[in-house]
């Protein structure tokens, strides 16, 4: 069916454009094909030249509608397909309801107008224990290795403004998908909305193991980890002696298993898909990467299979986007390494806020996707008109970047039950510090290859604990062909099984002579001749070699810099901050408590230390509030700014979806003053600049310049722009 249909195909993956579909049950049951129609035209109308569904998320939940879900789909497909755009398939593989209390949930989800509404006795259906695959549906839960029985599905998230990483609960038990009637079961339904429908993409969410972490201990994992590790999984009685002990072998090599069988899940479907013919579009998200991976998700291990990557961003915009941009750092750079688009998704409620977040994820070097279940207006159309019209602009972007921040999944994952505290919020403080101080980042992996790493101005290293030899070499190969390598805070205590790291021999690693032992320090530190009120380090120099680039008050080298083959290598020991965070803010409510602004302090502490230590920045706007950003693209430098002015709070407020973001309003007051923009290293004289945006999407202002000692400068106008402006470097 779908063969009779001509399909829009982007000229290169950057052109498409995603869009979301949510449906109830008032679609599946009530919805004629006329009416499906009309929605197919308003997507078309708007530009969009893919949908992705959402609906019946929890689809084991949904076991009783499965046949009139997937003629939906079907129906759906035929709709959109006849209006050029393409559909992809999206559900919660292997998440089911089971409320904590009933009672309450039930009666709230339910009500007429919501997104369970609509499937009849679903509350009765979804709480049976039928027969699929061949064994009852609670047989193949995810087990709880502390209790021994089904998992409460769980994750953790930041929250607020002592960032305290909390587990919240989906209200629902999570499948095991190494058991076979679980696979069985769902690759059937799977197989017939494929068969069904000529759906073009899929999306199987949340491979995940929940309970807390504690899952999953049944008997086909327990047998799968004997198997593959050789250690055995203990019983509930014995588990606390097991659960989060990261000195223990068998605990760490249970993580890793864990991290390959969500991996291995979606090849194993990838393998399905190809035996009958069927070549999906796989975009695929991860809310947040960064901080933490208690679920062992399967985002980072089939990175491979991924056609766009993506971050899902389900918080307040305006005082979230500080958050998404760190996030933003990961998945562009990731996406880079598979020579695939990156992407956001948020959730704009809006007209300006859907201009803010489309505005922000294009500055990031992302494609844009937005939704909210809450809200079917279509806000897009003049943001994708814009996005084509300059389409070469927004075309394989490469990131100008003046520094390269290590990113460590071993870190984050195998040193510490409190990693996301003790490691990784200082890794995030530090990122976000950048950000907002206009130090242009990108993201180094493990994995790289010399010629990658080479590439890049400065490498720096927050907080990584855990590193192997080999990978040490990798970058002490990379400072000594030219390269600068900043060391932050602690760093090489573990390797990579888990196993101690003398503190004397860790800087050798990188090629330094310099040696540490342990100590303690608190007090003033002056680095540069600029002083830090509040250092404070845990470790001291035990030998100095090369200069010392600051000190504590009593003299105390605070800071190393050596040179290792032709480049350096700079050891920072002192922390010169808590290490603030601007956390997101997941709506609660009408009105949702919201933090200040911590940006002033990350601008005083932390991105005031990465400024001295890496010197001059390619990029330089005499804005704070306007966050720039530039690329090199198929059609020349592109220039973003965004006007992020107020959007984070001078003191603790709350804050709704729905609160306008001013500059980005119709009609808002444009930017009353000039704006000069600094390209440090501009390597030609440009022909001409302009600049161009989706409030006067007819005109095209010219942009004064002027070249200097190899710096171009840009006069941008004052009254060009209230919220958003791309600058043409021809």
């Amino acid at each position: 069916m779908a063969d009779s249909y001509t399909l829009m195909q982007p000229e290169t993956p950057w052109e498409e454009r995603f869009g979301w579909y949510h449906y109830s049950g008032r679609q599946v049951y009530h919805f004629s094909d006329a009416d499906l129609d009309g929605e197919a035209q308003r997507y078309a109308d708007t530009g969009i030249t893919t949908v992705i569904l959402f609906g019946a998320h929890f689809r084991f939940s949904f076991w009783a509608y499965w046949s009139d879900i997937e003629d939906f789909i079907a129906r759906f497909t035929r709709a959109f397909h006849k209006k050029g755009i393409k559909v992809v398939e999206h559900h919660s593989s292997h998440l089911t309801y089971q409320p904590v209390d009933p009672d309450v949930f039930w009666p709230a989800q339910l009500a007429d107008g919501t997104w369970l509404g609509g499937f009849p006795n679903l509350r009765e259906t979804s709480q049976s224990n039928p027969v699929l695959g061949g064994a009852h549906l609670d047989d193949f839960a995810q087990i709880d290795g502390s209790t021994g029985k089904p998992c409460l599905s769980s994750y953790i998230h930041t929250e607020g403004r002592d960032m305290h990483w909390i587990f919240r609960h989906y209200n629902g038990n999570a499948h095991c998908f190494n058991h076979p009637a679980y696979e069985k079961a769902y690759w059937g339904h799977v197989k017939n909305i494929i068969e069904k429908a000529h759906v073009d993409g899929m999306m199987n969410d949340d491979v995940q193991w929940f309970g807390g972490g504690n899952a999953c201990a049944c008997a086909y994992c327990r047998k799968k980890f004997k198997e593959e590790t050789g250690y055995d999984l203990p019983d509930p009685a014995h588990w606390q002696d097991f659960f989060e002990h990261y000195e223990r072998p068998d605990y760490i090599a249970w993580k890793q298993f864990k991290k390959r069988q969500s991996g291995a899940f979606h090849y194993r479907m990838d393998a399905r898909y190809k035996s009958i013919g069927f070549k999906p579009l796989r975009p695929a998200y991860c809310a947040e990467v960064l901080p933490f991976d208690t679920t062992c998700y399967g985002f980072e291990p089939a990175r491979g299979l991924w056609d766009y990557i993506f971050q899902e961003c389900c918080c307040i915009i305006s005082q979230s986007y500080v958050c998404y941009a760190a996030e933003a750092v990961h998945r562009y750079a990731m996406a880079a390494r598979l020579h695939k688009p990156s992407m956001a998704l948020l959730y704009p409620a809006t007209k300006d806020s859907t201009y803010a977040a489309w505005a922000l994820c294009r500055s990031w070097g992302q494609l844009f996707t937005g939704t909210n279940m809450r809200i079917r207006e279509l806000f897009d159309k003049p943001y994708r008109a814009f996005e084509k019209a300059h389409k070469e602009l927004y075309r394989s972007p490469v990131k100008r970047a003046d520094v390269s921040f290590y990113f460590s999944e071993t870190t984050r994952d195998y040193t510490h039950k409190d990693a996301p505290q003790v490691y990784m919020k200082p890794y995030m403080s530090y990122l976000e510090s950048a950000y907002v101080s206009g130090i242009s980042c990108d993201m180094t992996f493990r994995q790289d290859t010399a010629e990658t790493m080479a590439a890049q101005r400065c490498i720096i290293l927050p907080y990584i604990e855990m590193i192997s030899d080999e990978e040490a070499e990798q970058v002490r190969r990379y400072a000594e062909n030219g390269g600068t390598v900043i060391v932050l805070g602690p760093f090489a205590g573990k390797k990579e099984d888990g196993s101690l790291r003398p503190l004397p021999n860790r800087l050798a690693l990188l090629g330094m002579g310099s040696t540490l032992r342990e100590g303690a320090f608190t007090g003033t530190e002056t680095l540069h001749g600029q002083t830090f009120e509040n250092a404070r380090s845990r470790i001291l120099f035990d030998r100095v070699q090369g200069e010392v680039i600051a000190r504590g008050e009593d003299g105390t080298p605070l800071a190393v810099a050596e040179a290792v083959g032709k480049g350096r290598v700079i050891y920072h020991s002192a922390d010169v901050s808590l290490h603030p965070i601007q956390p997101a803010v997941w709506p609660k409510g009408d009105r949702t408590p919201v933090d200040r602004s911590f940006l002033p302090d990350m601008k005083r502490e932390n991105g005031r230390l990465l400024s001295l230590l890496t010197g001059e920045k390619f990029l330089h706007c005499d804005r704070e509030d306007v966050m720039a950003s530039v690329f090199e693209t198929e059609g020349g430098t592109a220039l973003h700014l965004v006007n992020t002015a107020g959007m984070l709070p001078a003191e603790d407020t709350d804050a709704s979806i729905f609160d306008p973001i001013a500059q980005f309003c119709d009609g808002a007051a444009p930017i009353h003053a000039p704006i000069h923009v600094r390209l440090s290293h501009f390597d030609r004289m440009p022909a001409r600049v302009v600049l161009y945006t989706p409030e006067r999407p007819e005109e095209a202002v010219d942009v004064p310049f002027a070249m200097e000692g190899g710096a171009l400068t840009l006069t941008v106008p004052a009254d060009t722009f209230a919220g958003y402006a791309l600058l043409h470097i021809q």
